[in-house]
């Protein structure tokens, strides 16, 4: 009986090994077919995590002017209640700038002061603007036009 038991088993296991070695190919393959996919699927999760972080900045900046969002949106963009005031207070100078700066195309520092003042932000003076165009120079650029000096996003 033993001479049999082994010859089964070697029998099977060499079934096996052709059995898996096809698998493997055909898993290949359709790893293959799909890699795009996948990548295409880890490129639009990395969007939707700036996208969420877009989304609490102008949260925060626009604090109770910004518009109601269903309770599903509102989940998809934090899974925990998020207040404005917080998220408000965690934004860099330069941050709500730059958000500024994109809805504005270009503006001066009355201008952003302005925008500052309509939403109940804290003024800036113009010593923290400047400082926080040069400490970005990847994200701002400054132009002149006539005797008015502007801000403007760097083009990418």
């Amino acid at each position: 009986m033993g001479s049999a038991t082994a010859h089964h088993a070697i029998n099977s296991l060499y079934a096996r090994f052709v059995y898996e070695c096809k698998l493997l190919k055909t898993s290949s393959a359709e790893m293959e077919k799909i890699a795009d996919s996948y990548f295409r699927y880890c490129e639009l999760l990395r969007e939707q995590e700036k996208r969420r972080n877009t989304i609490l900045k102008i949260f925060g900046i626009l604090g109770v002017h910004s518009p109601d969002v269903s309770e599903k949106t509102a989940k998809s963009i934090s899974p925990l209640p998020v207040r404005s005031c917080d998220v408000r207070d965690s934004l860099k100078l330069w941050e709500i700038l730059e958000l500024f700066i994109s809805a504005a195309d270009k503006a001066t520092v009355s201008d952003f002061n302005h925008f500052l003042f309509t939403l109940d932000l804290p003024k800036a003076s113009a010593q923290a603007v400047d400082s926080a165009i040069r400490t970005h120079p990847e994200v701002f650029q400054e132009k002149l036009e006539g005797n008015s000096r502007f801000i403007a996003l760097r083009s990418i």
